[in-house]
C-alpha cells in the first residue's frame, strides 16, 4: 500500500480518537460494556455525581475527519462510538463531571476497505491488542450560556483530559457547544428521556502524537479537521431495546 494510503489510515484514527471525549472516566479508561455491547457499565461512583446520559449510535456520523493536503483531500467517518456522561445541573451551568467513551477501530470507514484492513493491523493501530481508541476528560472550563428557549439550553465550554490512542496519551483542551433538552413531544421522535448533544469542531496536529511520514505534508495534511456530533440520552440503549 502507497505511504500516503497508509499515513492516512493513522490520520483517521488519530482524528476520530481527538474527537470523542469521555468525562471523568476511570483512571484506565475502559468501562466495561454492557452485556448487548450497547454502551458502557456506568460505575456507581460516577453514576452518583449527576444526571447519566448514554451515546446513541448508529443513527447519524458521529465523528467526521478531513486531511486537506494538496495532493489528497481524504474523509472518513464513524457511528459506533459508545459510552455515557454524567451531568451535574447544580450551578448556574451544567458539569460534564463523569463519564466514558469509547470508538471501536473496527468500526472506522475511511471508504476504503483495504485501507481499513491496513488500519487495524499490528503496523498501525493494533486493533487485536488495543481495539479501542478512548479520551478522558478531567474537568470541564468555562461553561457560559449561548442559548435558551422553551425547548432547550445551549452552553460554549472546554473539554479538559487526556487522549489515548494505542499506548501513547496526550491532554486535549477541546472547546465544545453542550446543548441539553428535556423530554418533550417533538424530542421523543429522534428518542425517549432528557437529551444531550455534544459539538466540536477542532484540529489536532499530528506531530502532537509523533506521526511522521514522507506524506505528510503533500497526501496526508499536518493539520486534521474534526466534526464531532454526539446525541445521548438518559434512556440507556439497552432500556430502549427492551422497550421494542
Amino acid at each position: 500500500m502507497r505511504n500516503g494510503n497508509r499515513m492516512a489510515s493513522v490520520v483517521v484514527v488519530l482524528g476520530l480518537a481527538g474527537a470523542m471525549w469521555i468525562a471523568g472516566a476511570s483512571a484506565t479508561g475502559k468501562a466495561e460494556r454492557t452485556e448487548s455491547g450497547a454502551t458502557l457499565v456506568i460505575p456507581a461512583d460516577h453514576a452518583s455525581l449527576g444526571k447519566a446520559y448514554y451515546v446513541l449510535t448508529g443513527k447519524d456520523a458521529q465523528v467526521t475527519f478531513a486531511s486537506d493536503a494538496p495532493l489528497e483531500h481524504i474523509k472518513g467517518t464513524s457511528s459506533k462510538v459508545v459510552g455515557y456522561a454524567v451531568v451535574d445541573n447544580s450551578g448556574e451551568a451544567p458539569a460534564i463531571k463523569a463519564g466514558e467513551f469509547h470508538l471501536p477501530i473496527e468500526t472506522i470507514d475511511t471508504g476504503i476497505p483495504m485501507r481499513d484492513g491496513h488500519l487495524q493491523s499490528e503496523r498501525w493501530m493494533n486493533a487485536a491488542e488495543y481495539p479501542d481508541v478512548h479520551f478522558v476528560i478531567a474537568e470541564t472550563r468555562d461553561a457560559k450560556l449561548e442559548k435558551e428557549t422553551d425547548e432547550f439550553r445551549t452552553y460554549s465550554m472546554t473539554l479538559v483530559g487526556d487522549m489515548t490512542v494505542r499506548d501513547e496519551t496526550r491532554e486535549m483542551k477541546i472547546p465544545a457547544m453542550v446543548t441539553l433538552m428535556p423530554a418533550s413531544e417533538r424530542t421523543k421522535f429522534r428518542a425517549p428521556g432528557d437529551l444531550l448533544a455534544i459539538r466540536c469542531d477542532f484540529e489536532i496536529l499530528l506531530s502532537e502524537f509523533k506521526i511522521s511520514d514522507m506524506a505528510v505534508g503533500l497526501k496526508v495534511a499536518e493539520t486534521i479537521e474534526l466534526e464531532t456530533r454526539l446525541f445521548l440520552s438518559t434512556v440507556s440503549p439497552d432500556e430502549m431495546r427492551k422497550s421494542r
